[in-house]
């Protein structure tokens, strides 16, 4: 991509389903400038406008029948001149066909979700020969297109109903199960995190079939998946390096495999008191769900967030102490303030001004009111302790109103 291989991380931020689809471009452009006049489309969620930030790249590729043996070999090459490939298998049931390959490709650096599905398939249609798209230079006229059309047709055999599924020469017997195991990980993942976990069950269940591991799955996902990505890399010691990649895809989606593992009633439980603001109830209810091992105190917090992010539109807004309200509080302290004070604090939901009322002799620091800090600035929080500084006949001070600053002088530090 460029020369630029990205992060092996998969946040929401790493997930930009515009970052996959320039890659996705990328593909197609280099797949049909190898081969002039093959055609290579979009398939799938993609070419459809459904797919979400956990969709793979389904890819049809049409190359004229003479050069399928060609475009094959090529395929390492031209994958891997867009981004360094980690790996490339073949589909068994299409391993040995003369009329369609289906091949796996994950790159090294892109979040395995996002495993290229590459069908190439050969055409007599002389009509595959012309070319789709600017980037294609070669042209051919009609006499030659009928001629490729005509010498495919007679070498393939004309007449046959369709590609060669049923053939059993077609399927091939080198598949890597542990391989193809480790593809069922990433799946079973990719459909928790989507809400599906009976699929997610299926998904484990088969891979672990696959290599002849026992099949029972306990629901909880994280270890589940971590279990089958070991046993894959069990069997075949070389792929411990995408095992790995397995592992880490889970542990920086463990809040969500986490959430999933709840049962239904204690999932609608917790939302219900995170809504209502009753974040520890909350956390009680996660330790108390039954699961065993019990879910320790920080992966809950992890969840907790996770679960004001998802509810974020739902949330009730924060009821605010009006500026008068804040004063009265002030001025019911031991010492009168001598300044009110913007500062910044932080969670792990995000950035937070806080509004305190500064008092001398010893200098203290009283918090009265606190501002999340979301795409409207700090503003508000600005505005706020103007107009309360003026309540009380003071100076208002806020010493890094444009960027978070949590280690920014303090009003008594300006006095010395």
């Amino acid at each position: 991509m460029n020369g630029e291989i990205p992060q092996d991380r998969t946040g929401t931020g790493e997930l930009d389903p515009a970052r996959r689809a320039a890659f996705a471009q990328e593909l197609l452009r280099a797949l049909a400038a190898y081969c002039p006049g093959s055609r290579a489309e979009l398939r799938g969620s993609l070419a459809r406008g459904t797919a979400d930030a956990y969709s793979d790249i389904d890819i049809a590729w049409t190359v004229p029948g003479a050069r399928f043996d060609a475009c094959l070999d090529a395929v390492p090459e031209v994958l891997g001149a867009v981004a360094p490939l980690d790996s490339l298998r073949t589909d068994p049931d299409s391993r040995n066909s003369r009329e369609r390959r289906l091949l796996f490709a994950a790159f090294r650096g892109l979040p395995l979700f996002w495993r290229v599905d590459l069908e190439v398939a050969w055409s007599a249609d002389p009509e595959v020969a012309r070319p789709v798209g600017p980037e294609v230079a070669w042209r051919v006229g009609p006499e030659a297109a009928r001629r490729v059309g005509q010498e495919v047709a007679s070498a393939s055999g004309a007449g046959r109903s369709g590609p060669d599924r049923d053939d059993p020469v077609a399927h091939g017997d080198d598949w890597s199960r542990p391989a193809s195991a480790l593809a069922n990980a990433v799946a079973a993942t990719k459909a928790v995190l989507r809400g599906q976990p009976q699929n997610a069950r299926g998904l484990l269940e088969r891979g672990f079939r696959r290599i002849d591991a026992p099949d029972d799955v306990s629901g909880l996902w994280c270890a589940d998946i971590r279990r089958l990505a070991e046993e894959a890399a069990g069997r075949k010691p070389d792929l411990r390096p995408l095992a790995d990649r397995v592992l880490n895809l889970a542990e920086s989606h463990r809040a969500q495999l986490m959430w999933w593992t709840f049962p239904a009633g204690v999932r609608e439980r917790i939302d219900e008191l995170v809504l209502a603001g009753r974040n520890i109830q909350a956390i009680g209810v996660m330790r108390e769900s039954g699961i065993e091992p019990r879910p320790e105190l920080h992966a809950c917090v992890e969840v907790l967030d996770g679960r004001h992010w998802a509810l974020a539109d739902r949330m009730p807004p924060p009821v605010r102490p009006d500026v008068e309200t804040m004063a009265a509080a002030a001025r019911a302290l031991p010492r009168d303030p001598v300044a009110v004070e913007a500062v910044w604090d932080g969670d792990t939901q995000g950035w937070i001004v806080v509004l305190t009322a500064v008092l001398a002799g010893p200098w203290e620091s009283v918090v009265l009111d606190g501002f999340r800090i979301g795409a409207a600035g700090t503003g508000e929080a600005a505005r706020t302790g103007r107009e309360l500084a003026e309540r009380l006949g003071v100076p208002f001070r806020f010493a890094s109103p444009d960027e978070p600053d949590e280690d920014a002088p303090r009003w008594w530090d300006a006095r010395h």
